[in-house]
C-alpha cells in the first residue's frame, strides 16, 4: 500500500497555494486505510476535536482526498476533525482485482465511511467538491443523522445540458447520450483517461498548474472504466431534491469557475425542499487557489458548521 508521505506529485499543488493554506510537516494528516468490500480505502485524517464535529470531505473525478487539503484546512484550524477519503480508482486507494468499480459503488463506499465514523459517535457534516457535491447529497439520502451538506456545486448529469457543459467538449457530452449505454454493455471494464472525457484542465484557473495536474495518474490524470462513466452520468437518487428535507444545505459556488457555471448547479439546488443557502465565492476557480476565495469559502463553511452543530 502506498502513502502520500512517500510520494511527491501531490506537493506540486502546494507551491501554487497561499502560505496559510499549504500543508507542511506540522499539519500533515494521518494516513491509514479502511477495509471495504475487499478494497482498501485510503484516508487522510486531520485531527481535531471530534466532540465539536467531524467533516467528511469528498473529492470529484479530477482529484483525490489530498487535493482537498487547502479547502479543508480552514475547518481543521477552526478545530473540526476532517476526514478525506480517496475513492476507488483515485489516489492511494487499493482496488481488489475482483471488483469492477462504478459510480454507484462510490455512493455505497461513502455511506460505509460515514457509518464507520458514526459508530465512533462522530457527528457528521459532508463536504463535496465538484462531483463530490452530488455524491454528498446521495450519501446523505442513504445515511441517517447527517447534520448538513456543504458543496461547491451540484452536477445532476441526468440533465443533458449538465453533461454537455461539463464534458471536455460539448459534442462529447451530446454523443455520450447514445454512445455510453452501448459502451457500458460491450466494454464496461475498458479504461479511459478522465481528461479525455471531462474538462479537467478547468480544475484550476492557472494553466501551468492545470497542465501539471492532468498528468497526475492519482488525480486528474486517473483512468476510469466505461461502467464508471455510465453510472456517473446516470446517478440513482434515492430521494429527489423536491422531497429532500433531511438536513440543511450550503452551496458555496466559486464565481470564477471555468468548468461548471452556477446555473448548472441551480438546476438541482433550486429544487431542494430543505433549508438551504447559496453563497458565491468571489475570486475563486473550480478548485480554489486564490487566497480571497479560500478565505471566504472557509469562513462561510465554518459559519454553516457552527449553526448545524449548535
Amino acid at each position: 500500500m502506498q502513502y502520500y508521505v512517500n510520494q511527491s506529485k501531490w506537493e506540486l499543488l502546494q507551491s501554487y497555494l497561499p502560505q496559510k493554506y499549504k500543508l507542511h510537516n506540522d499539519n500533515l494528516p494521518k494516513e491509514y486505510f479502511i477495509d471495504w468490500n475487499e478494497n482498501k480505502i485510503h484516508i487522510d485524517h486531520y485531527n481535531g476535536n471530534s466532540d465539536k464535529g467531524t467533516i467528511i470531505a469528498l473529492h470529484g473525478v479530477a482529484g483525490n482526498g489530498r487535493i482537498l487539503s487547502s479547502v479543508v484546512l480552514p475547518l481543521v484550524n477552526a478545530g473540526y476533525e476532517v476526514v478525506c477519503p480517496d475513492f476507488p480508482l483515485f489516489g492511494n486507494t487499493v482496488v481488489s482485482n475482483n471488483c469492477s468499480i462504478t459510480y454507484d459503488m462510490w455512493v455505497e463506499c461513502g455511506s460505509y465511511i460515514v457509518e464507520h465514523y458514526q459508530k465512533m459517535e462522530r457527528k457528521i457534516i459532508l463536504f463535496g467538491l465538484s462531483v463530490g457535491g452530488l455524491l454528498a447529497y446521495q450519501i446523505a439520502c442513504k445515511c441517517s443523522n447527517i447534520y448538513g451538506i456543504m458543496a461547491s456545486c451540484f452536477l445532476d448529469q441526468r440533465i443533458p445540458i449538465v453533461m454537455e457543459q461539463t464534458a471536455r467538449k460539448p459534442w462529447i457530452g451530446k454523443i455520450s447520450h447514445s454512445f455510453l449505454p452501448l459502451a457500458n454493455k460491450l466494454i464496461p471494464n475498458w479504461k479511459i483517461p478522465m481528461k479525455l472525457v471531462a474538462n479537467t484542465k478547468a480544475l484550476v484557473n492557472n494553466d501551468e498548474l492545470a497542465s501539471i495536474l492532468v498528468r497526475d495518474e492519482r488525480g486528474p490524470g486517473s483512468r476510469v472504466t466505461m461502467s464508471f462513466i455510465y453510472s456517473m452520468v446516470n446517478p440513482c437518487l434515492k430521494i429527489e431534491p423536491e422531497e429532500f428535507d433531511k438536513c440543511p444545505v450550503l452551496l458555496v459556488h466559486p464565481e470564477d469557475d471555468q468548468w461548471t457555471d452556477v446555473s448548472l448547479s441551480r438546476l438541482f439546488y433550486d429544487r431542494l425542499k430543505c433549508e438551504k443557502n447559496l453563497v458565491m465565492i468571489e475570486n475563486a476557480g473550480h478548485l480554489p487557489l486564490e487566497e480571497t476565495g479560500l478565505h471566504k469559502m472557509g469562513s462561510t463553511c465554518i459559519d454553516f458548521c457552527q449553526k448545524c452543530y449548535a
